[in-house]
């Protein structure tokens, strides 16, 4: 049958990447819409897959956001429309599922952030995947359909951070001193709509801190123009913006240590054993909450703990990686079983 992914958003590349390898080998086809904007389209394109590309970037503010997902959900429908998609598939795209009910296709979304307003994907979707650290309590709590709501194992980025080779070439793309501490650091999405003013402030502290500690070299991942010129403000004196687009899980693997303010990034250290910190401060998560309740993520949550918490060192050995072939078989057969009318269990 055929399958439609929908990449809205860079690191959906990620996730989409061995389920689409997966059902391509149990023989079905994937056809991809893609959103151009935070590398979406590079990333599809060095991972070699084929892809219809379908609006960019909103404008800015609530209506900007409303306006640009109805006006996506068209395009994808118009885009769609004879193809004969089966089922269709995302990582919390907001335009799929009105396109895909417009379409008459059924629809899965899978996210791990359960503070999202669900009522789009309570409405269109027919499953809704979630990690197993968020329970059905809290999904009830956050306005989750319960009767929709489909809880798999582990954690989302455990479907892409094994079973391949990882890209032992970036350091020296990068420039990066073998002696040095490499410190990769993305600061807060300041137009997303859970940001909390905070986290720039804790983010500021880090920088100086930063700034302060011998043999630092600072792998920047500023997500808006303005962003560029934090570090070297703070006094930084070693700082990298990479030019093009990398192998996230890659990257993260050849760093000493992962901070953010937000997103999948901290997550996908955690999970590899990459000391990984998080000053994110919106409303907390199940998932990070379990990753730092097993001493695998730290959290910045006040500018006085960068003090305390934030330990400025060489990593402590090699990276982890998990297997990932039980967790792509899971999210597979729920897509599957979408199509075929089953309902979530």
């Amino acid at each position: 049958m055929k399958i439609w992914f929908d990449a809205d958003n860079g690191p959906h590349v990620l996730i989409m990447r061995p389920l689409a390898m997966e059902l391509d080998r149990r023989g079905h086809e994937i056809r991809f819409t893609a959103r151009d904007r935070t590398s979406t389209c590079e990333l599809l394109d060095l991972y070699g897959f084929d892809y219809l590309k379908v609006g960019g970037s909103y404008g800015a503010g609530m209506s900007g956001k409303v306006k640009g997902t109805l006006g996506r959900a068209w395009s994808l429908t118009k885009a769609m429309r004879g193809e004969k998609a089966a089922v269709s598939f995302g990582h919390g795209s907001r335009a799929l599922p009105i396109a895909s009910r417009l379409l008459g296709v059924p629809t899965v979304t899978m996210y791990d952030y359960e503070w999202v307003d669900a009522r789009l994907f309570n409405r269109f979707c027919r499953t809704i995947l979630l990690p197993d650290s968020i329970t059905l309590d809290r999904c009830g709590e956050a306005g989750i359909s319960r009767a929709k709501a489909r809880r798999y194992p582990g954690f989302k980025e455990e479907l892409y951070l094994g079973g391949k080779d990882l890209d032992t070439t970036i350091p020296g793309d990068l420039g990066l001193d073998p002696d040095g501490i490499s410190v990769l650091l993305r600061p807060p999405a300041t137009t997303a709509h859970y940001h909390n003013p905070e986290a720039e402030i804790i983010l500021d502290v880090i920088l100086k801190r930063l700034a302060a500690m011998p043999g630092v070299q600072l792998v920047f991942l500023p997500r808006t123009p303005d962003q560029r010129e934090l570090p070297v403000k703070a006094g930084i004196r070693r700082v990298i913006i990479p030019t093009k687009v990398y192998d996230g899980p890659s990257l993260v693997a050849c760093m000493d240590m992962v901070l953010s303010g937000g997103g999948t990034m901290t997550r996908e250290a955690a999970i590899m054993g990459v000391p990984s910190y998080s000053f994110f401060r919106g409303r907390s998560g199940m998932v990070d909450e379990a990753l730092a309740a097993s001493g695998r993520l730290t959290m910045i949550d006040t500018p006085e703990a960068v003090e305390g918490r934030l330990k400025v060192a060489r990593k402590p050995g090699a990276v982890t990686q998990p297997d990932p072939a039980p967790l792509v078989g899971f999210i597979c057969d729920a897509i599957l079983d979408a199509a075929a009318g089953r309902q979530a269990r």
